[in-house]
């Protein structure tokens, strides 16, 4: 068994099972044993599965909502808003791209090359998916690959984070009550456990750290099967001086400062031209200052990550940033200040490494193409954001950002949006989740191919001398000649008579 503590105030929470060797592999053998049935149920049947997961959870929300305050320590309001509150119109919306994803595609020929062929494309689920989620979105990180991987056709097996293990059991008990028996297994326990699941399915989801993602690509690499890695981030955001500054101060607060800043697309770094930084800076701070810990965000998760936070507050400070607000533990549990720092540079890790806590860092530029280079410096590339009133221009900059999600006068918001991909580059990681593109994590593609033909196609042997004319013919035809593509005709019912001839 192992427990984990209150990061509100540090009292040991429920003790929880870990996972043995068999209890995983028992998980995954009920999962392949469910999902040859499941994956042979129409779409729309498990569509409304889908469904009746969401609202069974909308449902009883009081419920995961009180485990979830108690494992994060983030208000109860936070974690509806976060996890919750855009939960059906996320179905709605996966359910929409999985009618897109799954159709089969048909494949036209030509009839002169390829008389009586025809075929079609279909998605084959993968078999069994696990899906190894982290701690700060202990929910929603598992809704985005759990309701695409259920509506492919697979069986799953979650695997929560250590720090909140009985979020993941709840939501496991939500679809153990809804879902056929078996399809949906669950996993509990740190990276050995993990380790163990990944050996044992067919494909892998992973959210986390660069460090343990690369040891899951390679590990899934021994197996020759897939595998979705979304990483770390260290995202920034480009204020131009024509920006709305009282709505950008507010949107860099809430994407900043959100969760207590343990986002993988919050924002981190602020780049700001020089003209509008100090008005900026103001506004920034006037707005992060009245947040308070235990009501607009949480602590952090664990003592690990608050002394990490400490630590890159103190150094940049260290070498000339400037502490606008913040920038100290509160006292209580394991909370930070929510902070902002001013006249920060690259050579201070709150600007190259993840600080993962409730600090936004600012830098002062001269103008847009330092703010683009100064940007995409950074060694991950998961969200990037443009705030301007200038539309066609922020589009034109967002663009330039090496990242998987670029945004304008925004930032973080379409994690949630089942139709756009959520993907990164760099140490971010390959891996898409969202919208059609995620699907190759899911299935497979096969190709059906069906030939209705009555005789033998007129490039089978024997290899004569009217099979070299045909060749000779064939490669005319494909440099524009109009008179090999006239003469082929005639060929190829001599070829078919001389096929045939075998037979005789």
């Amino acid at each position: 068994m192992f427990s984990t503590i209150s990061p509100l105030d540090g009292q040991p929470l429920s003790p929880v099972n870990a996972s043995t060797d068999a209890d995983i592999a028992a998980a995954v053998r009920a999962a392949r044993a469910a999902q040859p049935a499941w994956g042979s149920e129409p779409l729309a049947r498990r569509a409304d599965a889908v469904r009746a997961i969401a609202r069974t959870i909308l449902e009883k929300r009081e419920e995961v909502v009180a485990i979830m305050a108690a494992e994060t320590g983030r208000s109860l309001a936070e974690c509806k808003l976060s996890e919750l509150a855009a939960l059906m119109e996320q179905v709605k919306q996966s359910i929409k791209t999985a009618e897109r994803a799954l159709a089969p595609e048909s494949v036209r020929f030509s009839p002169l090359d390829f008389p009586g062929k025809s075929a079609v494309i279909e998605a084959v689920p993968r078999g069994v998916v696990a899906i190894v989620a982290p701690w700060n979105y202990p929910l929603a990180n598992f809704f985005k690959s759990l309701f695409p991987a259920l509506l492919s056709g697979n069986a799953v097996v979650l695997k929560p984070s250590e720090y909140t293990p009985r979020t993941g059991a709840w939501l496991a008990q939500i679809c153990r009550e809804v879902l056929p028996a078996g399809l949906v297994g669950l996993v509990q326990g740190a990276g050995s456990a993990g380790r163990a699941l990944i050996d044992a399915v067919d494909a892998v989801v992973f959210t986390g750290s660069v460090a343990t993602g690369k040891r899951v690509a390679a590990q899934c690499a021994e197996r020759l099967i897939v595998c979705s890695l979304e990483l770390g981030g260290k995202d920034a955001a480009i204020v131009m001086a024509d920006a709305d500054l009282d709505r950008t101060a507010l949107g860099l607060a809430q994407w900043g400062i959100h969760n207590a800043g343990q986002n993988c697309a919050g924002i981190e770094r602020v780049y700001v031209e020089a003209a509008v930084a100090d008005e900026l800076v103001a506004k920034l701070g006037k707005v992060v200052q009245r947040l308070v810990v235990g009501r607009d965000l949480g602590p952090l998760i664990n003592t690990r990550q608050l002394e990490l936070v400490e630590a890159h507050v103190q150094e940049a400070v260290s070498a000339g940033a400037r502490v606008v607000c913040g920038g100290a533990r509160t006292g209580v549990g394991l909370g930070y200040q929510p902070t902002v720092l001013d006249h920060c540079t690259e050579s201070m890790r709150v600007m190259s490494e993840e600080t993962f806590g409730p600090v936004i860092a600012v830098a002062r530029v001269a103008d847009v193409d330092e703010a683009i280079r100064r940007a995409n410096a950074s060694a991950y590339g998961l969200n990037g954001s443009v705030w301007t009133r200038d539309i066609t221009r922020g589009q034109s900059i967002a663009r330039r950002l090496e990242v998987g999600v670029a945004l304008v006068n925004n930032h973080a918001l379409t994690g949630t949006m089942a139709q756009l991909p959520w993907t990164g580059v760099k140490d971010t990681g390959t891996g898409v989740a969202q919208s059609v593109h995620a699907y190759a994590s899911f299935v497979r593609r096969r190709a059906v191919f069906t030939d209705t033909s009555r005789g033998p196609d007129p490039w089978w042997v024997p290899l004569d001398d009217n099979a070299t004319t045909l060749s000779e013919l064939l490669a005319q035809r494909g440099l524009g000649s109009l008179g090999a593509t006239l003469k082929l005709a005639g060929l190829l019912g001599k070829r078919v008579k001389a096929i045939k001839a075998l037979l005789s």
